[in-house]
């Protein structure tokens, strides 16, 4: 795997450390000025959100890089070498600089986009809601939640529960993780560059421009919306109980009228940053053996968030438009460039 993630996406030369950490570190920067001016102008209350974050980053990055000298010191011991422990260490030293992005750079865009996210509701509202429902109607023939529960039946709601809630951000902090422990340095570059400016023109540009809620909380802003998503969330509230999803959505519903900002709090459905990473795996993954597994994720985080009515399908499809929309110019930015200053092709682009 190390291999593999160190020459995906190259075709010359690896990058500069500087150029694999400037970029992300500036988007980082935005995001977190993108929040916290909406959350001054929204008259918030951040002290309880940065914190939460960035001991979930450090905390997921410590753990696999635990992992990651484990498996080392193993496969060297059951060589009989030298020193394993002082070998396996060896070349984290020179990696060092690239854990700073999903132990620090990552849980603080998060908070950035969460604080932009949770002052939607006081700065301009939830009024596109109506427009993503008809849409969605109009594309697929129906509110696609009616359509998950008719194709995908009810009796494995709990795998689908976990996957959506749970899998999805398991996926995002440890694959982060795993990929500056084993990815190249150009590969990092152009994975958290991307993510991060998807997350500042989605996540907090095109969230506030066609603000919407999503169907299991837009009749809290648009009456008209309340009859029609009503037998979705009485079926939530009967099937649920206590799990991930049953959870996140009372916790959804109960801070979005908070001026104190929470970790994980902010509604914003269009478009779905769920989507959105979901899709930079999946472009990541091109040409490795993780390609099948990267669509199959994609895949089910698209049915789950109209089955749970967080999301119209629309959101999903704008928000993996929005990554690949932002892939694309970050590609060119990170391709190889020779000492004669001619640009090679690379696979990423």
């Amino acid at each position: 795997m190390m291999r593999q993630m160190k020459s995906e996406g190259t075709t010359g030369p690896d990058c500069s450390m500087g150029l694999a950490l400037v970029p992300p570190g500036i988007l980082c920067l935005a995001l977190l000025i993108t929040g916290l001016v909406a959350a001054q102008a929204a008259k918030m209350d951040l002290s309880a959100l940065p914190l939460p974050y960035l001991a979930t980053g450090t905390a997921i990055t410590f753990v696999c890089v635990l992992g990651y000298l484990f498996i080392a010191v193993a496969k060297l011991g059951l060589q009989r070498a030298d020193s394993p422990i002082g070998k396996a260490i060896k070349p984290l030293v020179g990696r060092a600089p690239l854990l700073i992005l999903p132990a620090v750079a990552l849980p603080m865009s998060f908070a950035g986009l969460t604080a932009a996210k949770s002052a939607i509701p006081f700065l301009v509202g939830y009024t596109w809601d109506a427009y993503w429902a008809n849409l969605d109607r109009t594309v697929f023939g129906d509110d696609v939640w009616r359509l998950a529960h008719r194709i995908f039946g009810t009796s494995n709601l709990w795998l689908w529960e976990w996957s959506y809630a749970v899998a999805w951000g398991v996926v995002l902090f440890f694959g982060s993780a795993v990929i500056a422990l084993f990815g190249s340095k150009r590969l990092n570059g152009i994975f958290f560059t991307t993510l991060f400016t998807t997350l500042l023109l989605g996540g907090c540009l095109l969230a506030y421009v066609f603000s919407s809620a999503g169907p299991v909380f837009a009749h809290l802003f648009d009456p008209s919306l309340d009859a029609r998503f009503a037998p979705l969330r009485q079926f939530l509230a009967t099937n649920l109980g206590q799990g991930p999803i049953g959870i996140t959505e009372n916790y959804l519903a109960s801070a979005v009228h908070s001026r104190i900002v929470v970790k994980g709090g902010g509604m914003s459905a269009m478009p779905s940053m769920h989507l959105a990473v979901a899709a930079i795996y999946i472009l990541l993954a091109r040409g490795t053996k993780w390609l099948i597994p990267a669509i199959l994720f994609w895949i089910i985080i698209f049915i789950g968030s109209g089955y749970f009515g967080y999301h119209y399908w629309m959101d999903g499809l704008v928000g993996s438009v929005v990554a690949w929309i932002c892939w694309v110019p970050t590609a060119r930015l990170y391709r190889p460039r020779p000492k004669g200053g001619h640009v090679l092709q690379t696979a990423a682009a």
